[in-house]
């Protein structure tokens, strides 16, 4: 993994006010109120591998994507890592570490290059103050990244590999079936690691896939193409055996 090295050279406002527009955390703003926010937000550029933060960094600012990945993982004492979450465009993530002043709680990196739109605490914090709808809209996006985390816990332990998978991929593609490309922006041992299985066995699992034509696995990423059949293996885990 590289180290950190970002390019903050400013984006036009009109591209920052289109993502802000898109943003689960922004689309409900009036324009004159986007218009206020997009003063204060700035622009950073990652490299693919390039390390945006890391856990028990000082948690300043709130990102938002404006274009490429960003994986949310934490690493073990023994250098195993745990995905917790991939995000996508128009994401976004750091805001624990935001709301509270403390610490990060995970390391964050760009999976592909980025564009990343960053919101310094020291601005936010008067919007919540001053606009309870975006502390609702902040406590009901913490509230669906506690259930997530809860959700995948219970899956390593009750699901089988096939179950935990195809979940996986029909939540990851959600996020980019309206993307031009569909691609999910992914590696195997990343998806490895959000289900808590080697990646010998989700590569297997992933070309039995593919030979069903259920999805097509590309080079830095997956596109799914039977999302049926996937919600199927995801919910019994019998798909499989399936004609």
């Amino acid at each position: 993994m590289l180290s950190s090295t970002s390019d903050h050279s400013s984006t036009p406002a009109a591209e920052k006010l289109q993502v802000l527009k898109n943003s689960a955390l922004f689309r409900k703003f009036t324009p004159a109120a986007l218009s206020r926010l997009c003063k204060y937000v700035t622009t950073r550029r990652y490299k693919r591998d390039n390390i945006i933060f890391s856990r028990g960094d000082p948690g300043q600012c709130l990102f938002i994507v404006a274009s490429g990945t960003v994986k949310i993982s934490v690493q073990s004492e023994d250098s195993k890592d745990a995905v917790f979450n991939v995000i996508n465009a128009c994401g976004i993530f750091g805001e624990i570490a935001l709301l509270d002043g403390q610490p990060r709680t995970a390391d964050a990196v760009a999976v592909t290059d980025c564009q990343l739109l960053v919101l310094e605490r020291r601005d936010f914090l008067p919007l919540i103050e001053s606009n309870s709808s975006i502390a609702l809209q902040i406590i009901e996006i913490l509230c669906e990244r506690i259930r997530r985390t809860s959700e995948q816990v219970e899956d390593v332990i009750f699901l089988s590999l096939q179950r935990r998978l195809a979940k996986t991929l029909l939540r990851l593609n959600e996020a980019v079936k309206s993307t031009s490309t569909g691609k999910i922006t992914i590696t195997q041992r990343e998806i490895g690691q959000i289900i808590g299985m080697s990646r010998e066995s989700t590569n297997k699992q992933l070309r039995s896939w593919q030979g069903r034509k259920w999805l097509k696995i590309e080079r830095g990423g997956i596109i799914v193409l039977d999302p049926v059949a996937l919600a199927a293996a995801a919910s019994d885990g019998h798909a499989e055996q399936r004609p």
